[in-house]
């Protein structure tokens, strides 16, 4: 069998003509020996179908369920037969040349275990790309800290953290690291492996040549108040994992003490303007449902929808 150089994968749920748009112009950029891996989280549109119908070569991944960002992503990364690993979201176009870029990136450093590309809008924007690790300092707003622009930059620089919209892997880093944390349902994963290859001596790059168009939050757009609540489950859980437990604990409350505030305040804003202000009210529905989450002692099955019970692969047989 032919050496494998990239292995693409690509985590998919609903919204198949934006998948079928990314993968038209990811078949412009890739060689004849890369394979591309789609995991599909339980789409409840023809997604599947289609891709076979369109890409036969692709090789599909079917979840019967929603089985989250960070387990779809190592579901592909256990098939994946490359050197290298590029984490492709489905609302992210990679350009032309791209694959050979990062790669050259991989071979100019050894220690570059991680390498992003520079995210822009569909108005050719700049999206954030990069980011810092958080801390309890940050966390509580004692220190300011400013994400990287590095839209500008002619060459790679190392970051802390990565957008994970787009994110090549060398493989040789996951036998220090290890793969995505698959405790993690949705967002903050991404940031906490950034966190874990360095703290292993790894470096997290961004080459700002790649310029990958990005269809910032199209995925979760339909479903915002229930993503909200994976964000602060998601970020309680960053915190115990990336922190000692006498920083993570009280920085946990007083997380949750500034929800029940924030919650509060709210309340009295909606009243006060007879709810006639839609962003108030839009904050107040996520504030007031994330503590309902926490009230009800943190279920599982709350947040994004249909997800896969804990314990099983997700699979379809």
């Amino acid at each position: 069998m032919a050496e494998v150089r990239f292995s693409v994968v690509i985590v998919h749920r609903n919204g198949v003509q934006m998948l079928l748009d990314a993968l038209s112009a990811l078949t412009q950029t890739i060689g004849t020996n890369d394979e591309v891996i789609l995991v599909d989280n339980g789409s409840g549109d023809d997604s599947v179908a289609q891709v076979k119908a369109c890409f036969p070569e692709i090789r599909i991944i079917g979840n019967g369920c929603n089985n989250g960002f960070a387990r779809a992503c190592n579901q592909g990364l256990r098939q994946a037969r490359g050197d290298f690993i590029l984490f492709l979201n489905n609302d992210a176009f990679l350009p032309i040349g791209a694959l050979e870029r990062f790669a050259e990136d991989f071979a100019a450093d050894p220690k570059a275990a991680l390498i992003g590309g520079q995210l822009i809008g569909e108005d050719g924007r700049p999206q954030r790309s990069a980011g810092v690790a958080p801390s309890f300092l940050t966390e509580i707003g004692l220190l300011r800290r400013r994400h990287p622009d590095v839209s500008n930059l002619a060459e790679p620089v190392e970051v802390e953290t990565l957008v994970g919209a787009c994110m090549a892997l060398r493989r040789a880093a996951l036998s220090d690291a290890g793969p995505l944390d698959e405790d993690f349902f949705f967002y903050f994963e991404e940031t906490e492996w950034c966190v874990r290859l360095r703290r292993q001596g790894w470096k997290v790059m961004v080459d700002p040549r790649i310029r990958i168009r990005h269809l910032k939050g199209a995925s979760t757009r339909s479903v915002r108040r229930d993503a909200q609540v994976e964000v602060l489950r998601s970020r309680l859980l960053y915190y115990r994992k990336t922190m000692p437990f006498m920083l993570a604990l009280p920085l946990s409350l007083w997380r949750i003490l500034r929800l029940a505030v924030n919650t509060a305040t709210h309340l009295v804003l909606v009243l006060l303007t007879l709810g006639r202000v839609q962003t108030l009210r839009r904050k107040l529905a996520i504030y007031s449902t994330q503590l309902a989450w926490l009230a009800s002692g943190c279920p599982e099955n709350w947040g994004l929808p249909d997800k896969c019970p804990r314990g099983t692969t997700g699979e379809k047989t």
